[in-house]
């Protein structure tokens, strides 16, 4: 967009502007009236004097003003020479006024500062007339730029090609302004336009495409991205070569539409082409441009403009285009209900009167906003009010857009001064801004003293903006030159901007979007500082703003490390008092607005997620990216999309459903988005696993592609006939020199923000061990103190745990235990998460102590966990320090800390095993007899446990033969224990049982156990001793 020409604004050094010139704006019409002009530049002195401040540091020609009788003299000799100023600038004016460009505008609006005041009678209404025409240009500017990058996509090279287009870009951009409204309206025309502007825009690319300065390179960089597509041979440019040739000095261009976040709404026409920048860009050249009110009689509007016949009776006029174009509209969504055939309906004429007395009633309503005497009367620029909203320009402009051709009579004067007012307010509002930017905190009961501190400050500032040729707005130079009364400017404009603000927080300080934070805080940092009537108000934004960002947080950590807990409302609460109570024990407690009431923060973070999960859905939809990987044969022609676009689902999937199975899909068929794109996706991550996998094994080496070569050859020839999973890598070796440039292009990829990244988590890293380190201590001092024994979860209840095997004989092993030993040590090594596991037993009392110090240690665990999880990540991130080399410093820094974390020190029980050889002497003495014996057996039946038998027996026994013989013999008993924390056994006899199977008396039968015949039985002596220990 073509912008205001930036003037050389330095008051303080030669800027063009005379002496004369700077008066005529001090004394206006007084110039004529020696005792009013006198009296004006010692009013204009006195001001600057209470301040302290001389005239030259206004402005250098103002140097001898102030002195005794000057004022008097510069007078005298002012009548002519303004005179003879205005007297040359009147024709000249008029010249210019039938083809203006920017530079014109910006030239002759400056003399129209100077000259309009004092001669208003000759230069008043064309000056006017300039200040309409400029702001109308740029207007009609803006609005052609709008349309020519919304048809940047070669529409622009045929007249076929531009109308289908436009009617579909129109339907979302007419809206967006009156200029847009009115060249959608006449497509035809329109297109005839743009195209010859696009031609134009193509030939002056290619003129400067051999000549590309640094300064240059964002604006053609940004020329390139929009019309490239409409410009053919022989004009079109080459912009690669200006990619290049700004990349080489340093500039990059970003599309307005990037960075593209799928779980975002989807990118907007309006997005794509920037059209908030373009709008920023024109409100600092004053103009202001926002959306009319009344949409739906926008399309109604620009159809009568075009019909407009010079009559004064819009409300003919009205029916009378209806009526001519009730066909044509019968297919419009809003328009089509005020016709009936081809006549106008009820609706239709109901609408005509109402425009008839809008029109009627519009220069009332200018004349009272404006505060005009004669609403007939052109009014002078530093008469106009600068006070109107932008809401009230926006109505009341595309009010004046519309009517105005119908009745000129009525609207021509009121409607002029209503655009030069707007453009004042336009230019007032960047002026004040600049000025209060560089005042904030002087404006706070500026009154007596101080209102003169604030005058001598606003001096030094506009002096400084000079200075830096800063002052290329007109009432920005205004003010400076006239600081006095500037301060009672700034002084209302703050007042009333502080009313706003107040009205905006009550609507949305409780549930602000993040939009709203942004503004809303920016706004109550700057007033803040002067006003106090803004401060709690702001507090409680600021308080929403924080839970908001924390909720934020949190739902970020929920997505990564949960599955499924925001799906429901009952699962993040489940989840998020989790996360709250753990890290309030810990003293972490970095979410503590998130934390005060998990019903709100599940509510807002269940419906967030909700809303990505839809805009993800309808991404993947709209952008056709499952379509597009599957046509792709080749698998690396995958990365882009899949390394973009899985991320997303991968966080997502787990808490959406319909993301996974589809919205009408059962659970599942597959069939939702996401799930689609993984599987076609499927095939290039796992060939990616493979590829990162040896990536990692060419650390160190991926700076040099030779290097890299000898190095993955090397590793390919360890790997041959392995059968290891990577050898499908070392296959073709011609391949090897491809896969170094993909494996370098990746890393240095990876190495892009990656320094940024690692510096900011190193830092909290840093902090996060400090605070794990206190609390370690807390926790062994705890355990200590409570005497609890803890036990980690991989040893409980196992019969290997840590066991030490002491042998007392020479020469004596156990192999059995060892190898258990080996087993159970290995197990609890490699598990990944360490947890505790509190021994209790039945009846067992446990004090508070106890309790404390078995949170402690669990919370002391839990976080040494979470930071050895994250040191992971970042030292594999680190791998790769030689490649990213502004990583090295922040990379020494994490391996110091995360080499640093000790475990917490839980003392484990041991159970010891002792093996002991005995060695028994046995005297066997075996008794050969004849033995004849009778037995009967009883059983009692008054015994509580089983049934006890006593035996009554007879022998009668004869030795025949007895023979004794000594031995010796050595027995090895190794006894493994496992660990019963609560236990219950009972011991039961053997039941006697008869051969009548019944409880009467009867002959015994032997139940089943070895018999053993002899007078002496081997006793087995085993010695086992439990040790319980805490090491």
């Amino acid at each position: 967009v073509p912008r205001a020409v930036k003037r050389d604004g330095n008051p303080a050094q030669s800027d063009g502007i005379e002496e004369e010139e700077l008066l005529a704006l001090i004394v206006k019409e007084n110039y004529n009236d020696n005792n009013n002009c006198k009296n004006k530049l010692e009013e204009y002195c006195n001001g600057l004097e209470k301040a302290n401040k001389k005239p030259e540091e206004v402005h250098e020609k103002l140097k001898d003003l102030c002195g005794s009788g000057n004022q008097e003299t510069k007078c005298k000799s002012l009548k002519d020479k303004i005179q003879d100023k205005c007297t040359k600038f009147k024709p000249i004016l008029q010249a210019v006024l039938g083809s203006l460009n920017d530079k014109e505008c910006a030239e002759k609006g400056r003399q129209c500062l100077f000259l309009e005041g004092a001669d208003p009678t000759n230069l008043k209404d064309n000056c006017n007339t300039l200040r309409n025409k400029c702001y109308q240009n740029k207007r009609d500017e803006v609005a052609e730029e709008v349309l020519l990058r919304a048809l940047g996509d070669g529409s622009l090279q045929e007249k076929n090609k531009c109308e289908p287009k436009l009617k579909t870009v129109c339907q979302e951009l007419s809206g967006e302004s009156d200029e847009l409204a009115l060249s959608c309206s006449k497509s035809s025309d329109t297109c005839t336009s743009l195209i010859g502007i696009a031609e134009e825009r193509c030939k002056a690319l290619k003129k400067v495409e051999s000549t590309v300065k640094k300064e240059m390179c964002p604006s053609l960089l940004e020329q390139c991205h929009f019309y490239k597509e409409n410009c053919k041979s022989p004009n079109e440019p080459n912009c690669t070569l200006v990619e290049e040739k700004c990349n080489e000095q340093g500039v990059t261009f970003v599309p307005p539409d990037q960075p593209f976040i799928p779980t975002h709404h989807p990118t907007t026409l309006a997005q794509k082409i920037g059209l908030s920048a373009l709008y920023k860009r024109a409100a600092q050249d004053g103009v202001h441009i926002a959306s009319p009110p009344d949409r739906d009689l926008l399309d109604l509007l620009a159809l009568l403009k075009q019909s407009a016949s010079g009559s004064n009776n819009i409300k003919d006029t009205c029916e009378k285009t209806l009526k001519n174009n009730c066909n044509t509209l019968k297919n419009h969504p809003t328009l089509k209900k005020l016709c009936n055939g081809t006549e106008a309906s009820a609706d239709g004429n109901y609408v005509c009167i109402a425009l008839k007395n809008k029109l009627d009633s519009l220069p009332q309503d200018i004349k009272s906003r404006l505060g005009l005497r004669d609403e007939k009367e052109i009014s002078l620029w530093h008469e106009l009010s600068d006070s109107l909203t932008e809401e009230e320009c926006t109505r009341m402009l595309s009010q004046c857009y519309y009517y105005g051709v119908h009745d000129k009579s009525k609207l021509e004067t009121p409607c002029k001064n209503l655009r030069a007012a707007c453009y004042k307010r336009g230019l007032s509002s960047v002026a004040n801004e600049a000025l209060e930017d560089r005042l904030r905190g002087l404006f706070y009961n500026a009154t007596g003293d101080k209102a003169n501190v604030l005058l001598a400050k606003l001096v030094e500032e506009c002096k400084g903006l000079g200075e830096n040729g800063s002052i290329d707005n007109d009432e920005l130079l205004s003010r400076c030159l006239q600081p006095d009364s500037s301060r009672f400017l700034l002084l209302r404009d703050l007042h009333y901007k502080t009313f706003i603000l107040q009205r905006h927080l009550d609507e949305k300080r409780d549930f602000p979007g993040e939009e709203d934070c942004e503004d809303l805080e920016r706004r109550c940092e700057a007033l803040g500082k002067d006003f106090d009537t803004v401060h709690n108000p702001c507090h409680s934004l600021k308080h929403h703003c924080v839970r908001l960002r924390q909720v934020g947080e949190l739902e970020a950590l929920l997505l990564i490390k949960t599955n499924g807990s925001l799906k429901s409302n009952d699962e993040c609460l489940k989840e998020t008092t989790k996360q709250c109570t753990r890290r309030g024990r810990t003293g972490r407690h970095m979410l503590p607005f998130a934390c005060v009431d998990p019903n709100v923060t599940c509510k807002l973070m269940t419906d967030n997620v909700e809303s990505k999960c839809h805009f993800l859905e309808e991404n993947i939809k709209k952008s056709g990216i499952v379509k597009t990987i599957e046509s792709k044969q080749d698998i690396d022609g995958k990365e882009e999309d899949c390394d973009f676009w899985e991320p997303y689902c991968d966080a997502y999937m787990s808490h959406c459903d319909h993301l996974v199975n589809g919205v009408s899909g059962g659970a599942g068929s597959g069939n939702g988005e996401c799930a689609k794109l993984k599987k076609e996706c499927q095939d290039y991550r796992k060939q990616r696993g493979l590829e990162d996998r040896f990536t990692v094994l060419l650390a160190g080496t991926l700076k040099n592609k030779t290097k890299c070569g000898h190095v993955y050859l090397g590793l390919c020839s360890k790997l041959n006939n392995t059968g290891h999973g990577l050898t499908g890598l070392c296959n073709d070796s011609s391949k090897i020199p491809g896969l170094c440039t993909k494996f370098m292009g990746r890393v240095q990829k990876k190495c892009v923000g990656l320094s940024g990244k690692l510096n900011k988590e190193k830092d909290t890293l840093k902090q996060e061990s400090k605070t794990y380190e206190q609390l370690r201590q807390e926790a062994e001092n705890a355990i200590v103190g409570a005497s609890l024994v803890l036990a980690k979860a991989s040893t409980v209840g196992t019969p290997n745990s840590t066991l030490n095997t002491i042998d007392n004989s020479s020469g004596s092993t156990n192999n059995s235990a060892q190898s258990a030993n080996t087993a159970g040590n290995s197990a609890a090594n490699n598990s990944s998460v360490q947890s505790l596991t509190k021994r209790s037993a039945a009846q067992v009392k446990i004090t508070a102590q106890e309790v404390q110090a078995f949170e402690k240690a669990s919370d002391a665990l839990t976080l040494y966990d979470e930071l050895k999880e994250k040191c992971k990540e970042l030292q594999s991130d680190c791998l790769f320090r030689e490649e990213c080399s502004t990583c090295k410093s922040s990379c020494e820094a994490i391996d110091k800390i995360c080499y640093g974390l000790k475990p917490l020190s839980v003392k484990e029980q041991t159970v010891r095993i002792i093996t002991q050889n005995v060695t028994i002497k046995e005297n066997v003495t075996i008794t050969e007899t004849r033995t004849e014996t009778t037995e009967a057996a009883s059983c009692s039946l008054t015994c509580s446990a089983p049934t006890i038998c006593t035996t009554v027996r007879t022998t009668d026994t004869w030795v025949t033969h007895t023979s004794t013989h000594t031995s010796t013999s050595t027995q090895t008993s190794t006894i493994t224990s496992t660990v019963t924390f609560t236990s219950t056994r009972r011991c039961k006899p053997t039941k006697c049982t008869t051969e009548g199977g019944g409880d009467e008396e009867g002959h015994v039968k032997p139940s089943g156990g070895v018999r053993i015949s002899g007078s002496s039985v081997m006793k087995s002596v085993v010695l086992t001793i439990l040790v319980w220990m805490l090491m």
